[in-house]
């Protein structure tokens, strides 16, 4: 790269006509009067003076450097290769050709060192630097750098709204959607974010706006992992196709927006809840991806013992009482209850559901989407399921007293009840409810067994080493120091997290004639937590403990477990 330029941006973009005298001086009024420190160009930009491929153009002109629209330039693979894609994505840089040895390199700012040492460091080569968008540099990173077979192009998998889910009126939303549906770069960014994350079993996708750019990130096996970073011009138009695709309003920016979609590849439907939400920096959009044939999984498989599954095929045999699964939000309880159902089902009974929000669809199956702001809350929907002939409630959470007294009453006349609580373990579900207001004679009664859950993740079977454990951490664990755990290293498997996949811990007790006398008495949860331990109970982390004895999990998930637990 040539000596910078000693012209001043304001006179070459008045030499280009581009602005005037006077809308330059204006412009360097604000700029001094501001508290913090703002690009001049970008100013311009703001003020709607300039566009920013005019910005672009004059920064190239001022550091005597190539301006180049990548809009219709191919780039060589074998180019392509001189930069690790993860690397081109964190700094948006995207090489286009070589030249004596030298890779040319389009970057938005000439003066990132950052981006330029990184290049360096990583190719061994030498640099030149041509000027473009970042905007630009983004749709190319993604039509290049994609992960997806080339056989099997993105535009051949459908994703759609699902009609009836917050749709607004259908002229008003036509005309954007017939807009914003010829932005093809667009549509294929949101697509390839969509599909790698079905690809990489991700279970949310989280668009996060931050001050100068955004970032995408996958929810995988619980934990949340970087993906990539979008320059900020592309996000407006991404949340709105977001928008488009959930049926959502996209002329509102300032008040939270849900909708419904759904993507399906080879006939194989994945549903999509989507959370569009207002921050400082811009729209943020969360994507929950519900993946029917992995939601939808007998007992066995959810990773629960022999003991757990012969107890919990044992309560839903009953004719009637209540059988609660309890965890924090992301713990897999939903996962199990539909899991309960399918076993109920095989008996044939008249099942209805109440949930918020109704997550998979399940044959033979009546499910309740309840509204709060229409009023029809889970309260208001049992009163109206009771007198319907049920003989199986799966209600999605009891959540306030109203409804854990209908759920107890209906536990109480003939039919079986499943339903969910936000405890910390299963014990802690008794006094949980009768902290609401439920009487514990009426509990005693209706009570069959409690389960709580949580899950852990399962090491990496390509990359399992083993672990070493701080003594301090074995003390702490109770674990002799001859015991041998495991840990993943890290490979492309796993995405070098050495992680791969999730499997559930879980305690669970029934409620024997003991424990109902102590729930009668309200005796507190400490005389039942001793009742159980003396009965033989495994505990959450004692559950999660055994695995990692296994070789399945790490230390480290267990410990996980012990303290929230």
């Amino acid at each position: 790269m040539g000596p910078l330029g000693e012209r001043h941006l304001g006179e070459i973009l008045i030499e280009e006509g581009q602005i005037t005298e006077e809308q330059l001086e204006k412009v360097l009024d604000d700029q001094r009067e501001s508290l913090t420190y703002h690009h001049l160009g970008t100013m311009m930009v703001e003020e709607g003076l300039i566009s920013r491929e005019q910005l672009h153009i004059a920064l190239a002109h001022k550091f005597n450097i190539p301006y180049v629209s990548l809009r219709e330039f191919e780039i060589d693979d074998n180019v392509l290769s001189k930069i690790p894609s993860d690397l081109a994505l964190q700094y948006n840089v995207l090489p286009l050709a070589e030249n004596d040895g030298k890779l040319i390199v389009a970057i938005e700012n000439p003066l990132d060192w950052d981006a330029l040492d990184a290049i360096r460091f990583n190719t061994n080569r030498s640099a030149e630097v041509v000027v473009t968008s970042a905007r630009d540099i983004s749709l190319a990173l993604n039509r290049h750098y994609s992960e997806f077979d080339e056989n099997t192009p993105l535009d051949e998998f459908e994703l759609s709204p699902v009609s009836g889910a917050n749709a607004f009126e259908e002229e008003s939303y036509e005309d954007d959607l017939e807009q914003q549906a010829m932005q093809k770069p667009v549509v294929r960014l949101l697509n390839a974010i969509m599909w790698q994350a079905v690809r990489r079993k991700a279970s949310d996708i989280n668009i996060r706006p931050e001050k100068d750019r955004a970032s995408v990130y996958y929810r995988i096996d619980g934990v949340l992992q970087f993906v990539r970073t979008l320059h900020k011009s592309l996000l407006a138009p991404l949340v709105s196709r977001i928008k488009i695709t959930g049926r959502m309003n996209i002329a509102e920016h300032r008040l939270p927006q849900d909708g419904h979609a759904r993507l399906v590849k080879d006939k194989h439907p994945i549903d999509l809840r989507i959370s569009v939400m207002p921050t400082v920096h811009g729209e943020s959009a969360v994507i929950r991806l519900l993946d029917k044939e992995v939601g939808l999984r007998p007992l066995e498989v959810l990773g629960f013992g022999e003991h757990e599954v012969d107890t919990l095929r044992d309560l839903i045999t009953k004719p009637h009482g209540m059988v609660l699964v309890t965890g924090p939000t992301g713990s897999g309880k939903s996962t199990t209850l539909y899991s309960l159902l399918n076993e109920v089902k095989r008996q044939n009974p008249h099942i209805i559901t109440v949930e918020d929000p109704v997550e998979y669809a399940m044959d033979g199956v009546e499910q309740i989407q309840i509204s709060n702001v229409k009023g029809y809350t889970f309260a208001e929907a049992l009163r109206h399921i009771l007198r319907h002939d049920p003989d199986v409630i799966m209600v999605g959470e009891i959540r306030d007293l109203e409804t854990a007294q209908i759920a107890n009453k209906a536990a109480l006349t003939g039919h079986l009840m499943l339903s969910t609580l936000h405890t910390n373990d299963a014990i802690s579900s008794v006094t949980r409810l009768i902290d609401m207001g439920v009487e514990p004679f009426l509990l005693s009664s209706t009570l069959l067994g409690a389960m709580a859950q949580r899950l852990v993740r399962v090491i990496c079977e390509e990359c399992k080493e083993v672990d070493t454990i701080d003594t301090k951490l074995r003390q702490t664990l109770g674990v002799s120091d001859d015991e041998i755990f495991y840990r993943g290293r890290g490979c492309p498997t796993c995405s070098q997290s050495g992680y791969r996949g999730r499997v559930a811990v879980c305690e669970i007790f029934t409620v024997t004639p003991e424990i109902q006398q102590l729930i009668h008495a309200n005796k507190g949860e400490q005389a039942i937590r001793e009742a159980l331990h003396k009965a033989g109970m495994t505990t959450l982390f004692e559950d999660a403990l055994e695995l990692a004895r296994e070789g399945r999990t790490t230390l480290e998930e267990a410990y996980k477990v012990r303290t929230v637990g």
